[in-house]
């Protein structure tokens, strides 16, 4: 099919399964830019859903005659036809316009793959790294810079590492390649990360574990190569040399272009390489070198310091005038089905009531969260009141976003005034003011006019199981709506003056889901977050940067 077909021609192309690629393009580029066209591809699917082989033949050609004693049962059988076709046309409606949401993003949010069977279908999700990190303890100023990058960014617990030079002032961090080795790195130093199999060590030391399924893990330096074959050694670098202890097993040593020699457990050997002496004897030193079950100690301690720290902030906290509700999370929440409000003076009459979710571990060892997994799974509450400003701060750890919206605190109702705050399957955060209803207090008040303020994608697979602090500022004076993850802006939004509601209200909510199903056999979308959530901040108020900045530093795990 050429490329300069009508919208009748790629619907109908699309209906036969034979649209390619480029005539799918085609026809998402004509959905995303052309209201008529979406109007089109609407009736086109209703169109379809009324000719089908199920509905009455004569319906599809001239009516016949029908005798006058039958036109009763005939039109009450056309009338249940015609309520069956309407039901199908509506249920085609909503399919349609999420059809459009999902196929016309940009495409920068779709990747396409090539066609199998004649469709062409979105492209499965990918994951990249050869390494990945899995303990920071104490660690300053850690570092990674890719190759081909030209700035560093920050190492993070559960990072996937692609080839590059990871740089650590000080402090340790515990680094496993793909092939299954395990590395201490220990500050200061640089390595550069090579393939799954391989580093080069600049400066530092590092404890490296290399069990059997991981034998020919190999690390360099300027001036040697040392092959694993299944062991436990340490390797530090410095202006002196290079010093290789094997703690366990053997490694194979090659110095230049000299023969490799194996080195056995109990063996230490120094290069100097200023004056380019051979390796030599030299005292073992294993304490020097921090190994994996040594840095989960550190860990635990600094874990404990890290608790200690957040829970004076916390106390602090509560105490902020401007907050309408803390869910701290704090306390012992096994066999108890209620989340109690920690704000002070305590106001009990806002403590949530704790529906299917679930007890689990927090950021620390001695503090729970709540972890959300079924449909069902929420915690209700009801703020009354009515505010201007708002914030809403949470630390969530997301497990995956495998649903359209995952629910972070939503409004039941979304009458005037009240916020939705979610996170879309594209990873975005969305964040809206229900700005006008209906006009008829009889009709219900949903969907649009409001306006949404949607982050830039923050998402991607390595995330997953990471604690993460998100924030929203809802800014009535500023007129402006802003995202943060980490403390970090993500996007600011500026507020059309129309649909800038400075009036705002909560009412009954429920966080980490979405409706309540209290009819009889009433259906309800599927919102609920899939993952944990280990505290939940609302203000009265826009905090500053420099104040959701500093709620992540006093409570990172």
């Amino acid at each position: 099919m050429s490329s300069s077909q009508s919208i009748e021609e790629l619907l109908l192309a699309s209906e036969e399964g034979t649209l390619g690629p480029a005539d799918r393009e085609q026809l998402n580029e004509l959905l995303r830019r052309d209201p008529e066209a979406r109007a089109k591809f609407a009736r086109w699917q209703m169109m379809t859903v009324a000719l089908q082989d199920g509905a009455p033949t004569q319906w599809k050609t001239e009516a016949p005659v029908v005798p006058r004693e039958m036109n009763r049962s005939v039109w009450s059988e056309r009338q249940i036809y015609r309520w069956v076709i309407a039901s199908a046309a509506a249920l085609l409606v909503a399919v349609t316009f999420r059809w459009v949401q999902l196929e016309t993003r940009p495409a920068e949010l779709v990747a396409e793959k090539p066609a199998v069977n004649g469709r062409a279908s979105a492209e499965e999700p990918t994951s990249s790294g050869v390494a990945v990190v899995t303990q920071l303890v104490n660690a300053k100023d850690a570092v990674i810079q890719g190759v081909g990058e030209t700035s560093s960014r920050s190492l993070s617990v559960n990072a996937a590492l692609n080839p590059g030079s990871v740089q650590l002032q000080s402090g340790w961090a515990q680094i496993e390649f793909l092939n299954g080795a395990t590395v201490v790195l220990h500050g200061p130093a640089e390595m550069e990360v090579v393939s799954a199999a391989e580093a080069i060590m600049h400066h530092g030391r590092i404890r490296a574990e290399v069990p059997p399924a991981a034998r020919g893990f190999v690390v360099r330096t300027q001036d040697m190569k040392v092959v694993d074959l299944g062991t436990e050694f340490g390797l530090e670098v410095s202006e002196e040399g290079s010093n290789v202890q094997v703690f366990d097993g053997e490694v194979e040593l090659q110095v230049d272009e000299d023969e490799p020699q194996l080195v056995e457990a109990g063996k230490s050997l120094q290069r100097n390489s200023a004056t380019g002496v051979g390796l030599v004897n030299s005292p073992m030193t294993p304490d020097r070198f921090v190994d994996a079950a040594g840095l989960q100690r550190l860990a635990e301690t600094q874990q404990n310091e890290r608790y200690q720290r957040w829970r004076q902030y916390s106390g602090t906290l509560r105490k902020d005038p401007r907050l309408i509700a803390y869910f701290a999370m704090d306390s012992p929440l096994k066999g108890q089905r209620f989340l109690t409000n920690d704000t002070v003076p305590r106001k009990p009459d806002l403590d949530g009531a704790i529906v299917g979710a679930t007890v689990t571990s927090g950021r620390w060892d001695a503090k729970p969260a709540l972890q959300f997994k079924r449909p069902g799974d929420r915690v209700r509450v009801n703020v009354p009141g009515e505010f201007g400003s708002l914030t809403m701060a949470t630390w969530v750890r997301i497990d995956s976003l495998d649903r359209w919206y995952n629910s972070l605190f939503l409004t039941d109702s979304y009458q005037l005034g009240e916020p939705h705050w979610q996170i879309l399957d594209t990873g975005q955060l969305h964040f809206s003011v229900r700005a006008s209803t209906s006009g008829d207090e009889n009709e219900p008040s949903v969907g649009p006019p409001h306006h949404v303020a949607l982050s830039p994608s923050f998402w991607n697979p390595s995330l997953s199981g990471q604690w993460l602090h998100l924030a929203v500022v809802y800014d009535i004076d500023a007129g402006t709506t802003t995202h943060y993850l980490n403390g970090d802006v993500l996007s600011v939004d500026n507020i059309p003056d129309h649909q800038l509601v400075r009036t705002t209200r909560i009412g009954m909510a429920s966080i980490g889901n979405w409706s309540t199903p209290l009819e009889p056999e009433e259906h309800f979308a599927i919102r609920n977050l899939n993952g944990s959530m280990g505290e939940l901040a609302i203000y009265a108020a826009a905090l500053s940067p420099t104040e959701i900045k500093e709620m992540v530093e006093h409570g990172k795990p």
